[in-house]
């Protein structure tokens, strides 16, 4: 009998949580007829409860600068909350630095209270309850009276209207502070530096550029992206995907998620 995939809920969570948290989900049954994929690499940390035919695991995964491969040839279910970048902090007391791309086991970071989350949440299977549970166990955990750096609400605000396409140096001219004192506020709540976190918004608008596109005109997705050339194009291209663009579109399976060919 075939195998039914199914179906991905997502929830957009209100007031203060609103701030750092850009949505919870869950997806029952995740399959794909071929065994692996590849992941693209994201500027922002999740937290991410699996449930396989061999048990149970949960972790947080921080922003990457690399593409992952990802297991896709047994089925398996999950449930996460989607941070914003910097996001996490709040919630689990870790320097951004310390989850640049790296995943930290849950019950590291919050024991006992990891197991009963994780039993609780896969006790159901409706996706509002299980919403629920987890909007609950972030307000037990929240830091009290914890706010963004205002240095890094500003950047970020400058790198998303500008689509990753300025300067770090320009940024903290702006700011009035030094290169190296934005660089060690960012990079303690972010992660990633601010260079490559640029690099990757200015990917992540090719993506969504490419999904829109009626026909594939390279050069003037290059361009509009803020690329200076089609040589630097094409080296992060690769550098965050590991195929050319030609492959991407011919192996997507999402605009995060690139079927491997054998």
């Amino acid at each position: 009998m075939p195998r039914t995939p199914g179906r991905m809920y997502r929830f957009i969570p209100q007031g203060s949580l609103s701030a750092f948290v850009d949505c919870l989900w869950t997806h029952e049954n995740y399959f794909q007829p071929h065994e692996r994929e590849r992941v693209v690499p994201t500027t922002t940390t999740d937290l991410v409860f699996v449930k396989t035919s061999k048990g149970t695991t949960s972790g947080l995964t921080g922003p990457r600068s690399r593409y992952i491969e990802l297991s896709t040839s047994q089925p398996f279910s999950a449930v996460g909350v989607h941070f914003k970048p910097g996001g996490a902090l709040p919630f689990f007391r870790v320097s951004g630095k310390e989850l640049d791309d790296e995943s930290i086991s849950l019950d590291a970071l919050w024991g006992n209270f990891a197991h009963a989350l994780a039993d609780r949440l896969w006790e159901t299977d409706r996706p509002t309850e299980r919403f629920t549970i987890l909007i609950d166990a972030l307000h037990d955990s929240a830091a009290e009276n914890v706010a963004r750096q205002p240095a890094v609400s500003y950047a970020l605000d400058v790198i998303n209207r500008t689509g990753g396409s300025c300067r770090v140096r320009e940024i903290a001219s702006r700011l009035g502070i030094s290169t190296r004192r934005f660089l060690d506020v960012f990079r303690h709540e972010i992660g990633l530096s601010p260079k490559e976190f640029c690099a990757i918004q200015r990917f992540r608008r090719v993506l969504a550029v490419i999904d829109r596109a009626a026909r594939m005109d390279w050069t003037d997705i290059a361009v509009s992206c803020g690329y200076f050339d089609q040589a630097h194009f094409n080296h992060d291209f690769r550098r965050f995907t590991g195929v050319s663009p030609t492959a991407y579109v011919r192996n997507r399976t999402s605009q995060t998620h690139i079927r491997i060919s054998e």
